[in-house]
């Protein structure tokens, strides 16, 4: 059997997604966490994490650039966030049948890079938040929905894929303002009904359950 280990912070952050496609496909991972504390609260000017440190100057991190997350393999390790996503993706399952729907679970996780990259140019201003909630987010989703030609209740294919886990961690996960966020889906019943079905896994309630509490 293949032997993943995920190397993040002690945090949710970029790992989630894939944190829960293992869970959903029930594969055995080891979940390593390099803990981290900060000298002021929220501070990020003031965080120590000497476990980190060390590993960096140790080249320990070099596939990702001196960066986390890292995926080791049966010995190989892997950097970058997304190639993870989509590694593991294709490792447990959750890619789609075939090249077709392959392609159609990145072309969602690209939509929804998209519409963050748009949330990170906004949430810089009171007013241009709130516009993003209300118009930017909701007429952008509204263009995602009509690429989910799926008549069940997953966003590609007939199975749970990384674009419900993906869209999920989005959507419940990504925002402090999660009713917004739900709220901009009001026109989007398929991408709401696979963010629904993907919350009521009990493969996912179960990791959110026994996960440990994280400031994010």
């Amino acid at each position: 059997m293949a032997k993943f280990k995920l190397m993040y912070f002690d945090a949710r952050g970029v790992s989630e997604t894939i944190r829960y496609m293992f869970a959903v496909s029930k594969t055995p991972y080891e979940d390593f966490r390099y803990s981290f504390t900060f000298g002021t609260p929220g501070d990020f000017s003031t965080v120590q994490r000497p476990e980190f440190d060390a590993a960096k100057a140790a080249g320990d991190l070099d596939a990702g650039l001196g960066r986390l997350p890292i995926l080791e393999y049966n010995g190989a390790k892997i950097g970058q966030s997304k190639t993870i996503e989509r590694f593991v993706a294709g490792e447990t399952g959750m890619n789609g049948d075939g090249p077709v729907e392959a392609a159609l679970v990145d072309a969602m996780c690209e939509n929804i890079r998209d519409v963050k990259d748009m949330y990170q140019k906004a949430k810089t201003a009171d007013d241009t938040k709130a516009e993003y909630f209300a118009t930017k987010m909701p007429e952008f989703m509204a263009k995602v929905e009509k690429t989910c030609q799926n008549t069940g209740c997953w966003l590609v294919g007939s199975k749970v894929s990384l674009a419900d886990a993906a869209m999920y961690v989005f959507i419940k996960e990504f925002f402090d303002n999660k009713e917004g966020a739900w709220a901009a889906l009001k026109e989007c019943p398929k991408i709401r009904a696979a963010v629904e079905a993907f919350g009521a896994l009990p493969e996912v309630t179960a990791w959110a359950a026994a996960r440990p509490d994280t400031m994010f």
